[in-house]
């Protein structure tokens, strides 16, 4: 059923509008800790949690283009759902499909001729290297089904949906675990990978199928355009800040990877099992904290296409509300159940225990600066909402760079110790100048609430 955010009152609205959101993320991030825990405990290999971590900063720059199509798309069609312009809902989102449809596939070409060459110049640990190439090129294959379904959620997102797509992600994640459970044993991270292309293409499939009978039943009094090339312009302007944002953030992340793999062979392979089962649990938490700034895009969004500029004001604190909520529950628990939690991907051994050492080590130290992270989130979310996909961009990008710098810097003195410092670093800088934007958004003031209107309708 599509949602109407521009009335009733916006704590309730946001609350009802993200809950299912935030189940949505929990399920996605159980079926991707899935992975990793089921092929680090049953694979049969004691390599597989470096094979996958390895990869993992490859994997989320994939990721970064499918949120961008996600984030692009949702708050175009929110724009224009609330501004009760259906024909060009209709036509935003078949050029969105088209369009993303046609990248995903230049992607996945890209992929595959360059896994090894970016693995091998990534230091990947030699041990893991065979089984990091066979997984990354499993999951470029999956490539289209990642992008088109991230694009489909962004679609149901925007017409005030959350819970549609949260029926199909829930079904997708039980139908993974099972999978990854009787694909590892046999044939180890070869067979987690296939398990997620599996599930995810099916789930890709189901949502697309929804999306284009949802918005064919939407009625309008003129014919929809199959593809508008001024349309595509104004996707890729709202797209292309987010996928880039996030694409800086993996890059970033890669460049953190080859200083934990440095560490990792003058100290042990722990250190890069502690990390990225680390890594996955932070991603977990971060991700189920952007679900409030998801929801609050797509409100600004339209409430922004219905010029409600004082109940956008409302939103905001709602969300803040909201999301410090969540924050203080997964702060809490990853503080104080780190080492068990760690201890589901490990199996026993001496690299087992280096392993959950390190990991403990860099989440007790991040999970405190949670609360800071969720005051960015949201401001990024609300500048995002208005359009402002510039200062959203710089905000992540200062963050990332800082980050990235400070890993360098930190860790010859610190040891591993500076990697978990150099990310709180980041995340303040990246803070307050994310706040700068968010209290500097023109588009508060009317007459430029008007003018926004008319470059987007223009």
């Amino acid at each position: 059923m599509n949602t109407d955010l521009t009335a009733g009152k916006p704590w309730k609205v946001l609350l009802k509008y993200v809950l299912p959101l935030l189940g949505s993320a929990i399920f996605q991030q159980i079926y991707t800790l899935a992975d990793t825990i089921i092929a680090g405990k049953f694979s049969g290999s004691e390599t597989a949690l470096t094979a996958i971590g390895a990869s993992n900063a490859i994997v989320n720059i994939l990721m970064a283009v499918a949120l961008g199509a996600n984030a692009g798309c949702a708050v175009l069609c929110a724009r224009y759902f609330g501004a009760k312009d259906t024909p060009r809902v209709k036509s935003a989102v078949y050029t969105g499909l088209i369009s993303f449809a046609v990248l995903s596939f230049v992607l996945l070409g890209a992929g595959l001729l360059s896994c090894r060459p970016v693995l091998e110049a990534m230091g990947t640990p030699a041990a893991a290297l065979e089984e990091s190439v066979t997984y990354l090129n499993i999951y470029y294959l999956g490539v289209p089904f990642l992008i088109l379904y991230n694009l489909g959620t962004g679609i149901f997102s925007a017409l005030g949906d959350s819970r549609t797509p949260f029926i199909f992600l829930v079904i997708s994640s039980v139908a993974n675990i099972v999978l990854d459970y009787f694909m590892a044993i046999p044939w180890g991270v070869a067979g987690v990978a296939w398990a997620t292309f599996i599930t995810q293409g099916a789930a890709c499939l189901c949502t697309l199928a929804f999306v284009l009978r949802r918005v064919a039943k939407m009625q309008c009094g003129q014919k929809a355009q199959a593809f508008s090339g001024h349309l595509l312009k104004l996707l890729l302007l709202l797209a292309l800040p987010v996928a880039l944002q996030n694409s800086f953030v993996s890059v970033g992340n890669l460049f953190v990877q080859v200083r934990i793999n440095e560490l990792a062979n003058a100290q042990g392979i722990g250190i890069t099992n502690g990390f990225a089962a680390g890594f996955k649990l932070l991603v977990f938490c971060t991700t189920c904290m952007n679900t409030c700034a998801t929801g609050l895009t797509n409100y600004v969004s339209q409430n922004l296409g219905a010029h409600k500029l004082r109940r956008i004001r409302r939103g905001v604190g709602a969300s803040l509300v909201i999301s410090t909520s969540i924050t203080a529950v997964l702060a809490a628990a990853s503080i104080a159940f780190a080492p068990q939690l760690l201890g589901l991907f490990m199996q026993q051994g001496e690299s087992s225990a280096q392993a959950v050492a390190a990991g403990t080590q860099y989440v007790r130290t991040v999970a405190p600066f949670y609360f800071v992270v969720n005051v960015k989130i949201n401001a990024d979310g609300t500048v995002r909402g208005m359009g402002g996909t510039v200062g959203f961009m710089v905000s992540t990008f200062s963050d990332l760079v800082l980050r990235v710098g400070f890993v360098f810097l930190l860790t010859p003195f610190l040891g591993f110790a500076g990697v978990g410092w150099a990310w709180n670093i980041g995340w303040v800088l990246g803070t307050a100048v994310a706040l700068a934007f968010f209290f500097a958004i023109p588009a508060f003031r009317r007459r430029n609430v008007r003018r926004c209107g008319n470059i987007l309708h223009g």
